[in-house]
Parts: C-alpha cells; structure tokens; sequence
C-alpha cells in the first residue's frame, strides 16, 4: 500500500515550492530578450566585417590586375589598359597567358562594392609602362559606407589605400646602332609606334569636363577643376553665375558635404557653394550643378 504524502498548506511551505520549479516566465522572457539583442549585435559585426573584406578583397584585386597589365605592356613594347564599363565590373586589354594574343576579359568587384570615382576610371599604359595622366585614383565602397582606393601614378606606381608620387623627371634616350650596339637576337620586331613625350608636368589639375547645355551655353562655374583636403582638411568655393532667373542645385557624391545644396538666383545673378570632404577617400569626383538653362560639372580632386 502506497502512503500519499499530503502538500504543505502554508505559505512559506507553498513558497519554497515554487522556488524549486524553475524560472519564472516573466523570467524567460527577460533572458531571451537579452539573447536576442545580443545576437543581433554579433550578426550585424559579422555582416560589417564580411562587408570590409569584400572591399579590401576587391580593390587589391583590382590593384594587382593593374599592375599585370603594366608589366605586359612593357613586355610587350605595345599598349594595355584597364577600364570601368559600370560602377562594378571593369575590362582589362592585355595578352593574359603569355602567347602575344591580346584579348579583354571582364572582372567583377564583390558583392555589394562599387566604384565611387566619378566619371568611372581607366587606365591606358604606353610601352614604357606609362600613363597619360599624372595620377588616377580608383575609390571603391561597400554598403557601410567605408571606402578603399587604389592610386596609378605617370610613372605605373601603383598603390592601395595611399599616395604616390607624381615624377616629372624625363629619362633621355639614346640613339643605338642594331648592327653594332645590340645583340641581333635581342631586337624585337613591331610597328608600335614609341611616343616619348612627356606624359605630365604636374604643375595643373586636369580641367573640367565640358559644359552640357548646348553650343554657347551662357552660365559659368567658376572653378571648373579644384583640389581640397581630405576628410574635412579644406573647404572649396564654387560660383554658379546663372543667366535666367531660377534655382541653382548641387549634385554631389555621398563623401561630399556642399552646401547650400540650393540657391536662388536672378537673372545674371551668381550663387556660391561651399564643399568640403566628409572621410579619407582621395580621388577626383564630379560635382553637378543644374540652373535653369543648363548643367555644369566640376572636377574635385581631393587630396592627403
């Protein structure tokens, strides 16, 4: 025969009960709350740290078919280039496997990177390696906002995430004798066509694009090409002289704070913008403004 035990009755005995059955639900809740929250924390680091690698992967990606493309245009005594055909997928022109065929192939940046610069780069390197300009940055963002750039100086320095020099100094050449001077079998046949001028003078920024708004068009910004500092180091002055009355709007990549980013004009009238750089990326970028007759663009170069 089984004995049946009979339950406490009062309350203090009722009490240590309920203490020995666990978590309350009130308290379940509170701690999956806060398992919640901390688990949405670790996956936006996780995305956020998936996403940089992404940027980092693809602009040093980028950065080493630059330079291949370099070395094959030396190698070669002839031309290569690399160049944007979107704001995430670029075509290199180069002889990739060594046979003297040259062909372009299409590379894709990572998922959720983009190029910034505006208009989007390319690159064309002569024979010696060079290019015609005296530096071009490629800058790159991801989702989160973090930028990375890779810089191509005259000269075919390439660097990620940094400056490079700008060389002015022309090497001379010398006249040699092929019957003479050179060892026959090292003369490499061709009809390219060797330019040796100088590839920049590093002594002007590049000038502005054209103005859109048809022959003639009467409204002027002044400068049409600027460089400031980055990430807040300078700020640039741009005047909008406008010939109708109207509004005057800017147009600016997400890196730039201008201000106003409107202003009302009169007829024959001006409105000044003040720009100023907003992180650490250092490249040339378009800045639009619209009037009522036309758009004027100017080229800011931000620099170290």
């Amino acid at each position: 025969m089984y004995l049946l035990k009979k339950l406490p009755t009062d309350g203090k005995a009722r009490s240590e009960l309920r203490s020995q059955g666990g978590f309350t639900l009130v308290q379940l809740v509170i701690v999956f709350a806060v398992i919640a929250v901390v688990s949405s924390f670790a996956l936006l680091s996780i995305a956020r740290t998936r996403s940089t690698l992404r940027l980092q992967n693809s602009t040093r990606q980028l950065a080493s078919y630059i330079e291949k493309a370099r070395l094959d245009a030396v190698r070669r005594h002839a031309t290569s280039s690399v160049v944007f055909n979107s704001a995430s997928t670029y075509a290199i022109t180069m002889d990739f496997d060594g046979s003297g065929n040259v062909s372009t192939r299409t590379f894709p940046f990572e998922n959720g990177v983009s190029i910034v610069s505006t208009p989007l780069p390319s690159l064309n390197f002569n024979w010696r390696g060079r290019i015609s300009a005296c530096t071009v940055r490629f800058t790159a963002e991801n989702g989160h906002g973090e930028q990375s750039w890779v810089s191509v100086s005259d000269a075919g320095d390439v660097t990620v995430n940094s400056c490079v020099d700008i060389t002015t100094t022309m090497a001379t050449y010398g006249t040699v004798n092929t019957n003479s001077s050179v060892y026959s079998a090292a003369v490499v046949s061709g009809s390219e066509v060797h330019n040796n001028t100088v590839d920049c003078d590093g002594t002007s920024p590049p000038p502005g694009p054209p103005i859109s708004g048809g022959p003639g068009c009467p409204d002027t910004v002044n400068p049409s090409s600027i460089s400031i500092r980055k990430h807040g180091g300078s700020t640039a002055q741009i005047t909008v002289t406008a010939t109708n009355t109207g509004t005057v709007s800017v147009s600016a990549p997400s890196n730039f704070s201008v201000t106003p980013a409107s202003q009302a004009v009169t007829g024959g009238g001006s409105a000044t913008f003040s720009i100023t750089s907003l992180n650490n990326a250092t490249a040339t970028f378009a800045v639009n403004f619209t009037t009522p007759f036309a758009q004027l663009t100017v080229l800011v170069t931000v620099t170290n």
